[in-house]
């Protein structure tokens, strides 16, 4: 299966937790708390709350999932079998404007909507029935899931309504190559490292050794990836005005904080990489890089084979002096309650299913994301179905606190494209102010086409 990594992730991640896109795709240590015992892990709904008016007869409920039938029984199956009265059945297709459009012209009406390419089309359509009316009747424990992407959920919402069910979640951490740091002699990263220790790190393992050009970082392909704003993603900031759509990168002191950062990267000689080529994909999977910042699934689908991950481990995601411990908004991508499904409380049993610790047991193994539960232990079974990850320091991904969103996340984010312009930046002589104008005019540009499309 062909795993589309973010594109609803980082649009999302990029609107949100900044920022913004998700983070995908996970829980923290700290922020995590409260881990139940083993019967917990057992009984999907202990301390969850059931309801008695559950439906008597089978009831079809269609789900929206854009990978297939085989991806869709292999992360669906359990729950299928779980719920006797309940029959999930599959409409291949994705949650994207046109063919959501699509799927209304024809009245196919899906009931749950796996969301992984933003919920901006949702909105738009005014297809989202919020969850608090419902969870409150089942009396559904919100305070078991994680905090982060329950406030992120929240903040996407105007009135702050929880508008979706967290699925599994990515979280980031800094994969190394030890071979890489064995041949510069430079002692392995550690649990404690700042950005500036790490910016130091890969000036001492960027350098040609024996005609190869060497790399110290990656951060998204060619370094100009989605992942290089996962910095900024920790200084959770709104890059818009949630209301007016004004562009605040200029003005914004962690934006400028961020782009020093970056142009102290870019400043190393041979670290960024000018051929178009490189950014089409990663080069850490060549033995050429040293370090990469990445989320768990990045072993399965990113390197694959167990032979070349031997020399490969975990630590945890670098942090800025200041915040010490914090990482980005932990990111999901949720399911999403249908308004015009006619088996509202059937599709909520399901979705109370999706975030029981037997389902999330269940989608770790798989590698298809960390648990969104207050639970860490579940983690320990992340990747327990692929040898690419045993013996990995898989807990460096939840190591640090999930930061928490902005109250309101600017659903205007997603047009200020800075990871667009990072090339231009990494190949100009443009200072830092000059670099945010350009970028900033571009992004009203695009924000005043999207709102007299609107109106």
């Amino acid at each position: 299966m062909n795993r589309v990594r973010k594109s609803g992730g980082f649009p999302a991640l990029l609107a949100v937790g900044l920022l913004s896109v998700i983070v995908s795709g996970c829980t923290a240590n700290t922020g995590m708390e409260g881990s139940a015992d083993e019967s917990d892990i057992s009984t999907p709904h202990a301390n969850m709350g059931t309801s008695d008016e559950g439906p008597q007869e089978e009831v079809t409920i269609r789900v929206l999932y854009p990978w297939g039938q085989g991806a869709f029984d292999e992360r669906f199956k359990d729950i299928d079998e779980k719920l006797p009265d309940i029959r999930l059945e599959l409409i291949d297709s994705r949650a994207e404007l046109e063919p959501l459009q699509e799927l209304n012209a024809k009245k196919i009406v899906p009931d749950l909507i796996f969301a992984n390419w933003g919920i901006e089309p949702l909105m738009e359509l005014e297809m989202i029935e919020p969850l608090d009316a419902l969870a409150e009747q089942y009396e559904f424990d919100l305070d078991r899931l994680d905090p982060s992407i329950i406030a992120l959920y929240r903040a996407w919402d105007k009135e702050g309504r929880l508008i979706g069910m967290p699925t599994s979640a990515d979280n980031y951490a800094l994969f190394y190559n030890k071979e890489v740091f064995d041949l510069f002699g430079v002692s392995y990263p550690t649990d404690d490292m700042t950005w500036n220790d790490v910016l130091d790190l890969a000036k001492r393992l960027t350098a040609v050794k024996d005609g190869i050009q060497y790399r110290g970082l990656e951060m998204g392909p060619g370094f100009t990836g989605t992942e290089a704003l996962v910095p900024l993603m920790q200084l959770t900031v709104n890059l818009t005005d949630p209301e007016t759509g004004e562009v605040l990168i200029s003005q914004e002191p962690a934006v400028h904080k961020y782009m020093e950062l970056m142009k102290a990267f870019y400043n190393i000689p041979g670290l960024y990489n000018s051929d178009p080529e490189a950014r089409k994909d990663y080069e850490f999977t060549k033995n050429t890089v040293a370090m990469i910042v990445s989320w768990p699934g990045y072993l399965r689908w990113g390197i694959g084979d167990p032979d070349k991950a031997r020399s490969i481990d975990i630590a945890p995601l670098p942090v800025w002096p200041e915040l010490p411990d914090i990482a980005p908004t932990h990111f999901s991508h949720p399911l999403i309650l249908n308004k015009y499904s006619e088996n509202k409380e059937a599709a909520f049993q399901v979705l109370m299913e999706v975030a029981s610790a037997d389902h999330q047991t269940v989608l770790a193994e798989i590698a298809d994301g960390l648990t969104v539960l207050n639970q860490p232990e579940i983690n320990e079974r992340y990747g327990a179905n692929y040898e690419i990850f045993d013996g990995k320091n898989l807990s460096a991904f939840v190591a640090r606190t999930p930061a928490l969103p902005p109250s309101r996340v600017s659903p205007w984010d997603k047009y200020v494209d800075i990871v667009g312009h990072l090339a231009e930046f990494a190949e100009s002589d443009m200072n830092i102010p000059e670099f945010l104008r350009v970028v900033q005019e571009k992004a009203e540009m695009r924000i005043a086409e999207e709102k007299s499309r609107r109106e």
